[in-house]
């Protein structure tokens, strides 16, 4: 790809993404703002650049800036029976704690890409990075406290940069780990999710809570700001790694295990299909089970496109499809 092609579809995706933080910005009603204050306030990053374990010329500006794309700090649910219509044909987060179960459809984060919140007394983030397709669930506590998660408006790798609102250092979403500032090196637990369907969440989670449109926020949940981003090769960002052997936004469901990180092509992980992958002599198995996938020994999981798993794990990554790649 020419450098000139590069610069325009760099340049056009900034134009996109500025276009969605702005359309985010624009409020609601005072009384439903004011239901969702949060403590994410905007502003200029107080990162301390100089500690970095990426290199700070690699770090993008995704368009809008620090909460230009407005994290959700105090989020509302309401029951399955009375889930808006404009995300009943979603896809979303599911996760569940103890009997609480919650789903963060995408209809919405797709907007927000971060959900500060606590399910059974534990503390949460779930995050959606659209560029990735990466849907991850973290432990929010950091240094034995409850740490809240914004976004920074930055990327590395086309990935979702986040913040934590104490000092600011500049976390990576796929990675779980701080990448610059005063927290560089510490690292975030994973939390098991799924994603599925509001079909799926209807029938088998009928007591589920689900995130609410009433975000505080005025757009359309019905649309995505992404148009047709999904089902194409292109990316709006450069990134540092092209791997080939799937096609670049193939989904995959990735567990780490044996330190290795094992990524299984969703597309063959089919009803009576068990995927199995030796990981330094010891066996993984992943099998689809009536919509949610299970792995044996049982270990938290996440959702990505092809692409933003391969970026960063050509040294320690196994893959499994159906096939041979």
């Amino acid at each position: 790809m020419s450098a000139l092609r590069v610069v325009v579809i760099v340049a056009v995706a900034m134009i996109v993404v500025a276009a969605i933080a702005l359309y985010a910005a624009k409020r609601a009603p005072d009384s439903a703002a004011s239901a969702h204050s949060g403590v994410l306030k905007g502003g200029t990053l107080r990162t301390d650049m100089t500690q970095h374990s990426i290199p700070l010329d690699q770090i993008l500006d995704g368009g809008p800036g620090k909460d230009g794309i407005p994290a959700l700090v105090d989020p509302v649910f309401t029951d399955i029976a009375h889930a808006d219509p404009a995300i009943q044909k979603s896809d979303g987060i599911l996760v569940s704690v103890g009997s609480e179960a919650r789903f963060y459809p995408y209809n919405i984060i797709v907007w927000h890409e971060i959900v500060n919140d606590t399910v059974g007394g534990k503390h949460l983030v779930i995050t959606f990075c659209p560029l990735c397709g990466s849907a991850i669930v973290f432990e929010a506590d950091v240094d034995g406290k409850p740490e809240v998660f914004g976004v920074s408006g930055k990327l590395y790798n086309s990935n979702l940069l986040m913040y934590d609102a104490t000092t600011e250092s500049l976390w990576s979403q796929i990675g779980g780990e701080a990448v610059v500032g005063e927290r560089m090196g510490e690292k975030l637990a994973l939390y098991q999710s799924q994603v599925v369907s509001f079909e799926t969440v209807r029938e088998k989670y009928p007591q589920a809570r689900v995130l609410s449109v009433d975000t505080g926020y005025a757009r359309d949940y019905s649309l995505s700001p992404y148009g047709n981003y999904d089902d194409t090769e292109q990316l709006y960002f450069p990134v540092s790694v092209t791997d080939t052997r799937l096609p670049t936004k193939e989904i995959m469901y990735v567990v780490n295990f044996n330190d290795r990180s094992n990524a299984f092509k969703v597309k063959d992980l089919k009803p009576g299909v068990v995927a199995r992958v030796d990981v330094a002599g010891t066996p993984l198995i992943a099998e689809l089970k009536e919509g949610i996938i299970e792995t044996v020994p049982a270990l938290p999981g996440y959702h990505t496109m092809w692409f933003a798993w391969a970026v960063h794990h050509q040294q320690d990554g196994i893959v499994w499809t159906a096939g041979k790649l």
